[in-house]
This record gives structure tokens, C-alpha cells and sequence, in this order.
């Protein structure tokens, strides 16, 4: 298969709003379902209540095949906190798998590029589905109480190109 990597192609953009809840676990949620081979441009998530909660802790990314071990998209150890981010602090993955989910609170003013607080803008990748498995992008975290109800929302943004004729990313 040859992967075309290029802006020759049609970008798309899917996005998947969350609800942060939980029981003082480990919180795993599907954030995109993955079919064929896609490269993304963007991901990243932007809080869309007037605050989270408090006790949020770990916050990452993997791509999680049904029945399979999931893959990294951004280091577990020493991921980063998302307690009390306000609405407008944003999330986002701006380097390898290496290295820890990006942060910024809205808590202060912003200003994003490459050089900056960025290393790349966009940091781009490319995602196969694992073949006779349903494939998703997952966002993880730890609730430090218990949040059955609603405690916040996030936004999940995704830019993709379609790689493969079956390259899919659907907000699961």
C-alpha cells in the first residue's frame, strides 16, 4: 500500500463531545472509530463547560484495538492533570508517543505555534486499523471521586485525510 501523504487530498473534520465521569477508576473513552489507514493533521479537545472537575488525573491517548493491547499515542507516566481546567483550556497531541499529552489552561492567555508552546503545529500521524478488530482512538484519565454525574465536557477535534480507499475516522 502506498501511503500518500499530502494536502492534494480532501481533509475532514469529525469531532466527539465527552462527558467527564466516573467512579475513582481508570476511564477509558472511545473517542473515533479508525477504519482503513487515515493520517491526521489535528487532535485536539477544548473544554466546553465552566469547569471540570477536581480529582482528574493521567490524561492520555491510545488507539485501542478490540481484543488487542492498546498503542500508545501519548506517554501514560507522569500524564498530565485536567482538574479544574476551565472552559477554553485545550488538550492536544503535539508530539511523538514519547511524550505526554499537551495542556493549556484557560486560566491564562493563550498563544500557540510552532517554536512556542508547540513543537510542531499541526503534529501530524498516520493510524491503520487492526485488521478483524473494531479500532478506536481512545482519551483516558483518572476520576479521584465520584463522578456519576456530569462534571464537564470536552470536545475532541479531528482532522484527517483519507489514506486508503476504506480510511475512515467516525466519531464513536
Amino acid at each position: 500500500m502506498r501511503i500518500d501523504i499530502g494536502l492534494q487530498k480532501k481533509t475532514t473534520h469529525s469531532d466527539k463531545t465527552i462527558t467527564i465521569n466516573g467512579d475513582t477508576a481508570t476511564i477509558f473513552v472511545p473517542l473515533y472509530t479508525i477504519t482503513g489507514v487515515v493520517y491526521i493533521r489535528h487532535l485536539y479537545g477544548i473544554v466546553e463547560t465552566a469547569t471540570l472537575a477536581a480529582n482528574l488525573t493521567a490524561a492520555y491517548l491510545d488507539i485501542f484495538p478490540t481484543g488487542g493491547a492498546a498503542v500508545v499515542m501519548t506517554k501514560i507516566a507522569g500524564a498530565p492533570a485536567i482538574s479544574d481546567f476551565e472552559e477554553g483550556s485545550i488538550l492536544y497531541k503535539n508530539s511523538d508517543a514519547g511524550d505526554i499529552l499537551d495542556v493549556q489552561q484557560a486560566n491564562v492567555a493563550m498563544f500557540l505555534e510552532a517554536g512556542v508552546a508547540l513543537e510542531d503545529v499541526p503534529f501530524p500521524f498516520i493510524v491503520g486499523k487492526k485488521v478483524g478488530a473494531v479500532t478506536s482512538i481512545r482519551f483516558s484519565y483518572i476520576a479521584g471521586a465520584d463522578y456519576q454525574a456530569e462534571t464537564g465536557q470536552i470536545t475532541w477535534h479531528c482532522e484527517w485525510i483519507k489514506q486508503s480507499h476504506d480510511g475512515l475516522v467516525v466519531a464513536a
